[in-house]
């Protein structure tokens, strides 16, 4: 498979991926059989969609950096700061059945969001939009960077674009989580 042909096979199912994820979100406040039924599924569930999502992701990037020889810039490494860690987490939380790990979850997610967002501005402004503007990762020297990222799908898909929709997914799945946490703690009232 080619480097081409895997980066549409990724984006295609981060796709399908945050839209599912959007698109429960949206129907959860809007309509009340959809709401019943997320609300029906457990705590762990949530972690397990999440944890599952991380690992993919993970993979997903490590794949780029290995198999077809991506450079990691300096905004990668602090996404994958972000993301790497909370695969661990959902799964040592599923393993002790403990109710926290969302919060901590969501504090990931959302730092690696604004990694993610700020990364894919400027190569939304370099790559997409052809302006001359220098990339922050391409300062530093120690590492290389993704000036020339051969990932362009679709004509705006980068892989910090990628990570916007893992860390967005993610960020509304630990808010279910909090959600079902906050459920499950009340007490039945008649």
């Amino acid at each position: 498979m080619s480097l081409e042909q895997y980066s549409i096979f990724l984006t295609l199912g981060l796709f399908g991926m945050f839209g599912l994820v959007v698109i429960s979100a949206v129907l959860y406040f809007l309509i009340p059989k959809v709401r019943n039924h997320i609300r029906s599924h457990s705590y762990a569930n949530f972690l397990a969609a999440i944890g599952l999502i991380s690992v993919a992701s993970i993979i997903g990037a490590l794949t780029y950096q290995l198999v077809y020889l991506t450079p990691v810039c300096e905004l990668c490494w602090w996404q994958r700061i972000f993301l790497f860690p909370i695969g661990v987490i959902a799964a040592v939380a599923l393993w002790y059945k403990t109710r926290e790990a969302h919060v901590t979850i969501a504090i990931l997610s959302a730092i690696g969001l604004f990694y993610a967002c700020y990364h894919y501005y400027y190569h939304f402004q370099g790559l997409v939009l052809g302006n001359t503007l220098s990339l922050p990762c391409s300062f530093v020297g120690l590492l290389p960077a993704c000036t020339n990222s051969p990932i362009l799908t679709f004509g705006f898909v980068t892989i910090p674009f990628m990570g916007i929709l893992v860390f967005s997914s993610m960020l509304i799945l630990a808010a279910f989580a909090h959600m079902k946490a906050k459920r499950d703690a009340k007490p039945n009232t008649v």
